[in-house]
């Protein structure tokens, strides 16, 4: 379209970026914990099941918030739902922090995790519908880059306050004050929301073109009411409730289905990488490298630093590649570092091979499914289904995390697994996995750099005809 020629980058930047704080509370949010769990341990002597609650219940909360999410935004807009979630982060990183119990401790985490699902689902909806096609990828792509920054926000300052401090007073005071610093992202986020334009995709469905023009003069020069909706294609009628509406469009249109399972199975399938278990389970994993644990503290801002790095670099090439290519290229890159690792788990070797390894999987990640998967996921959704399946994605993928999460300590501690492999196994499961994401990617997702939103459900449908005429020949 004309307008995709003339607008104003700067103010587009600005609004992904303050959206992407949720992004930076959810990669901080969850990465406090791998610092703290040890002292939280000590505190509320936690057996081996609790202690796999303190870690889990932010992620149960954000299977419960991604679900509900969908439904919010598009009764009462994307702004309000941001803003829901910042007040949550608020609130959580006070009680979590003073928490005198494990009850309120957990109880807390288990709301935070709550604000994380309602932010990771409607801020990248939000981000999508405020950017321009030729923009879309690197300007989605500063969600996943927030959300790594603030893993390596919290990293870092874990590290700076564990640093030369005894094993008692971390118990005692340390965990507490980590848990407290949360408070300083979570009120920025509470004023960046607070100065945000509400999407113009949402107002223009919901009667309210003189707001959506308001923001989409500043975003397109010289644009009136129904050069906006051609612009958008969007229906000056009320939209229907999100669900009513999505099912009906799913039952009528196998294209539609075809988009919601593609675009649910990059959702889950980025979790099966294997990224989260280098997240959570890092300064354990690194244990056998040295006993010092501000040695070991020091060494996960590393791995932070390389996804930040490869989220980077991603989504600076998205738009210029496209996203198969370069989501292909980190997944192999990521099949080799997960190699390395498991190469020097399995030969004893846990020093600099093991570590190198987890590097070079972290920054190939960050790359490829780090942040394409956010702006896929983001991207691919049709209007008439993008409330409904952006919560359904990320519900799954919160649910697929938890899964990941509980299951990875049982098969990594495993005594007969451990004696015949040194914890290499779960490297190779990962590996095998990764590939499946390659062939996945090959064989379904369709190509969207440069593509408009209201045009992806074609080029989705064009690739769905691709496949089952492939499948035909095949059988011929």
């Amino acid at each position: 379209m004309s307008y995709q020629h003339r607008f104003n980058a700067r103010y587009v930047y600005m609004l992904c970026l303050a959206a992407s704080a949720g992004g930076f509370m959810f990669g901080y949010s969850e990465g406090v914990i791998a610092a703290t769990l040890e002292s939280i341990q000590h505190t509320f002597g936690l057996n081996s099941v609790q202690t796999g609650w303190a870690v889990s219940s932010v992620i149960f909360g954000g299977v419960i918030g991604a679900l509900t999410a969908g439904k919010m935004a598009n009764k009462t807009g994307r702004k309000p739902v941001m803003l829901l979630s910042a007040i949550l982060f608020v609130v959580t990183s006070y009680f979590s922090a003073v928490a005198d119990s494990f009850t309120l401790f957990t109880g807390s985490r288990l709301i935070c995790g709550i604000a994380v699902g309602l932010a990771a689902t409607v801020a990248p909806m939000y981000i999508s519908e405020m950017s321009p096609a030729k923009m879309r990828g690197k300007a989605t792509g500063t969600y996943d880059l927030s959300m790594v920054v603030g893993v390596l926000a919290v990293f870092t300052v874990n590290y700076l306050i564990a640093r030369g401090m005894p094993q008692a007073w971390m118990v005692e005071t340390g965990w507490r004050i980590m848990m407290a610093v949360q408070l300083v992202p979570s009120l920025a986020m509470l004023v960046l929301i607070i100065c945000l334009p509400e999407s113009p995709h949402w107002c223009i469905r919901h009667n309210r073109s003189e707001q959506a023009i308001k923001v989409l003069s500043r975003i397109y020069p010289e644009l009136n009411q129904e050069e906006a909706r051609q612009l958008f294609q969007l229906p000056s009628s009320p939209a229907r409730s999100s669900n009513t509406a999505s099912k009906g469009a799913l039952a009528d249109n196998p294209a539609l289905r075809y988009i919601l399972v593609v675009g649910v199975a990059i959702a889950v399938l980025q979790q099966f990488t294997g990224i989260n278990v280098i997240n959570y389970y890092t300064p354990m994993m690194l244990e056998g490298t040295t006993s010092d644990k501000d040695i070991i503290f020091f060494e996960t801002i590393f791995v932070a630093l390389l996804n930040g790095i490869g989220a980077f670099i991603g989504m600076h090439l998205f738009d210029h590649y496209g996203r198969l290519p370069i989501m292909k290229i980190g997944t192999v890159g990521a099949i080799v570092g997960l190699l390395i690792a498991s190469w020097g788990l399995y030969s004893n070797d846990v020093g600099y091979i093991a570590i190198s390894g987890i590097l070079i999987f972290t920054l190939f990640f960050g790359m490829g499914w780090g942040a394409g998967a956010w702006v896929m996921i983001s991207e691919i959704f049709p209007d008439r289904i993008r409330e409904f399946s952006m919560g359904l994605a990320v519900g799954l993928m919160w649910i697929s995390n938890f899964l990941i999460t509980l299951v990875f300590p049982i098969v990594n501690d495993n005594a007969l697994l451990q004696e015949q492999f040194h914890g290499a196994f779960s490297m190779w499961i990962f590996v095998a996995f990764n590939v499946v994401c390659y062939w996945f990617l090959s064989r379904y997702v369709p190509e969207t750099r440069g593509v408009a939103l209201e045009d992806i459900e074609k080029v989705a449908a064009a690739k769905m005809l691709k496949n089952s005429l492939s499948v035909q020949t095949e059988k011929g």
